[in-house]
């Protein structure tokens, strides 16, 4: 008396995409979330004088997934409108350099001037990066402790 399966292999193969799929849409909520948080901390922790509203118009991020936006983060401070374009603009041409990646997360301060700025010891985004990566790292370990998540 022998076992038969009441599955076929076209089942699994169904199955294993569909695992695939989940861990990529977690995947997909992990970084859209990251930039949420990149974008509050980077905001909420800006060392500067932002006179034009640019700079922190221009700070956010775009998620990329199979190399289309799926989400983009900027909000118009004071009149800053060409941050507005900018941050966007910038965080395109990084990510056309990406294509190969199938989500591709690119935080900016999009302004010519956003280094000036920090080299004069104004937090622009070097401590947000810092907290962001940290965020990243316990994300990490908490899906792998549970994938459900």
């Amino acid at each position: 008396m022998g076992l038969k399966a009441n599955f076929s292999n076209s089942d699994l193969k169904n199955y294993h995409k569909k695992i695939e799929q989940d861990i990529f849409n977690k995947a997909i909520r992990g970084y859209k979330y990251l930039g949420e948080a990149f974008v509050t901390h980077a905001k909420n922790n800006v060392g500067f004088m932002d006179q034009t509203g640019n700079l922190r118009s221009s700070i956010g991020y775009v998620l990329f997934v199979n190399g289309q936006v799926r989400e983009e983060a900027y909000t118009l401070h004071k009149k800053g409108h060409e941050g507005l374009k900018e941050g966007p603009k910038i965080a395109k041409e990084i990510a056309s350099t990406l294509r190969s990646n199938n989500i591709v997360l690119v935080f900016t301060a999009g302004m010519n001037y956003a280094l000036y700025v920090e080299s004069k010891g104004f937090n622009v985004l070097t401590a947000t990066e810092h907290e962001t990566k940290l965020h990243a790292l316990s994300m990490f370990r908490n899906f792998m402790r549970d994938p459900k998540m």
